[in-house]
C-alpha cells in the first residue's frame, strides 16, 4: 500500500507543480503583455504630442502665409521697401506670334504629307 500512496502523492506532486509552472508562465506572459502596451501608449503618446506640435506650426505658417499673401501688404511692402509706384495708364502691346505664320503656311500647302506639319520643330 505504500507504493500505491507514494505513485498517488507523486502524481499530485507533479500535477501541483505543472499548475504552479502554468501560473508562473501565465502571470509572466501578462506581464511581458502588460508592458508591451505601457510602451506602446507611450509611443502613441508621443507621436501625438509630435501631431500637436506639427498641427499647431502649421496654423502658424498659414497665418503668416495669409499675411504675406494679402493684396495690401505685398502693395505696402512694394511701395515702401522697393519704391514702386502705381501705375496711372497700362499700355498693352500686340505681339505676332510665330504660330501664326506657321499655321498660314500649312494651310497653304496641305499636299507635302504629314512631315509638313513638324517643319517648324526643325527650323525649314
Amino acid at each position: 500500500m505504500r507504493k500505491g500512496n507514494q505513485n498517488g502523492s507523486l502524481k499530485i506532486g507533479i500535477k501541483f507543480i505543472l499548475a504552479f509552472c502554468v501560473c508562473v508562465g501565465l502571470i509572466i506572459g501578462l506581464g511581458i503583455l502588460r508592458f508591451h502596451a505601457a510602451r506602446l501608449a507611450y509611443y502613441l503618446e508621443s507621436v501625438n504630442q509630435s501631431i500637436q506640435k506639427y498641427s499647431d506650426e502649421e496654423v502658424i505658417l498659414r497665418q503668416e502665409l495669409s499675411a504675406l499673401v494679402a493684396p495690401i501688404r505685398i502693395y505696402s511692402y512694394c511701395k515702401e521697401s522697393l519704391g514702386m509706384q502705381k501705375a496711372l495708364k497700362a499700355e498693352t502691346l500686340p505681339v505676332r506670334m510665330r504660330g501664326e505664320r506657321v499655321l498660314t503656311a500649312s494651310q497653304n500647302d496641305n499636299s507635302k504629307g504629314w512631315r509638313s506639319g513638324l517643319a517648324w520643330l526643325f527650323g525649314r
